[in-house]
């Protein structure tokens, strides 16, 4: 009974995470045409900054738990870096996955984006994410974190000024809190949909976690993988959504955007608070990750689109590194 209770819970976890997705998503759209944003922009820096937060929230909250309550800090480690490590991992392969399905089902064979926004975004993402490999077996840590946060803020702005340059107004469908209000409430749309993101991430989190006691799972696999599938929940149901409405700069730019905010803040928070050196698991997790944009790039400069296949193939790493970590 217990079991089918904890199993309700989860499905409704991801009921409400899909509706304050679409919440947040309809959301953004407005307010970036308030501020003359382009799809890159909204895509890469409004909508991350929403959805990022359950995943950033997720290795503080493990190791300062650890820390007040006195449990063991070294499993508390292990489920901050799985975190840390699953989410860029997540979203540079399986959610592009899931936009090379929806291609499929819509039978098209590539996205209709500037290819080079996305490659512009993959340079960011893999010299950070490189960057900050590196810095957990470097001396001046903490200098090497600061520096990827001001190199983030660089993408940010130099982002938000491509975006006003090359503006062109979106088709947008009516404010959701419209229709409900008669106001036209974009802010307090975005803050409710933000909300219900974080608790509905967090109940989810919380009943993978129960699944994973009782199938007795690692915690460094558990958080490597399943605690990853809820917290880049939001940003891949808010792409699927997107692409699903034929706004492909939007979709694509959400998973890019995030991507790059993966590979510094989340990572500077690993940088700081937890000790030198990755064991075998994550190194072979970052090879997989940085296999997979190297090939994004090159496939990328080479046909000067993105296509289905190239989608499909990135999303594959996904599960032979599943597969890998199960069987080996």
């Amino acid at each position: 009974m217990l079991f089918l209770l904890n199993l309700l819970y989860a499905i409704l976890s991801l009921v409400v995470i899909i509706f304050a997705c679409n919440l947040f998503t309809n959301a953004i759209e407005h307010l970036g045409q308030k501020f003359k944003l382009g799809s890159n922009a909204i895509g890469s820096i409004l909508a991350v900054i929403g959805t990022t937060l359950p995943e950033t929230i997720v290795p503080v909250v493990a190791i300062f738990g650890a820390i007040v309550l006195k449990t063991d800090i070294n499993n508390a480690q292990d489920i901050a870096l799985g975190a840390i490590f699953g989410s860029p991992f997540m979203l540079s392969t399986f959610a592009l996955f899931l936009l090379g399905v929806v291609l499929i089902i819509k039978k098209r064979k590539e996205l209709k984006v500037d290819y080079r926004n996305s490659l512009r975004e993959y340079k960011y993402f893999i010299f950070a994410y490189i960057t900050a490999i590196l810095a957990f077996y470097l001396p001046y840590r903490k200098l090497i974190a600061v520096f990827l946060v001001l190199y983030y803020l660089v993408f940010v702005y130099r982002t938000i000024v491509r975006s006003r340059k090359n503006y062109n107004a979106i088709e947008v469908d009516e404010l959701i809190f419209y229709r409900i209000f008669h106001k036209k409430l974009v802010l307090i749309q975005i803050v409710v949909s933000i909300a219900l993101l974080i608790l509905s991430s967090h109940f989810f989190i919380c009943e993978i976690k129960y699944f994973s006691n009782i199938f007795n799972i690692n915690p460094m696999i558990l958080s490597l993988f399943i605690t990853p599938f809820a917290t880049e929940l939001p940003e891949c149901v808010n792409s699927v959504i997107w692409l699903v409405k034929d706004k492909d700069e939007l979709s694509l730019s959400n998973v890019l955007g995030a991507i790059v905010f993966q590979a510094v803040v989340p990572m500077c928070i690993g940088i700081i608070l937890i000790g030198q050196g990755l064991n075998s698991v994550l190194l072979l997790n970052a090879l997989a990750v940085v296999i997979g944009c190297l090939f994004f790039i090159i496939s990328t400069l080479t046909l000067k689109k993105i296509t289905v296949y190239q989608l499909i193939f990135i999303g594959l790493l996904y599960f032979f590194f599943l597969l890998l970590v199960i069987f080996f």
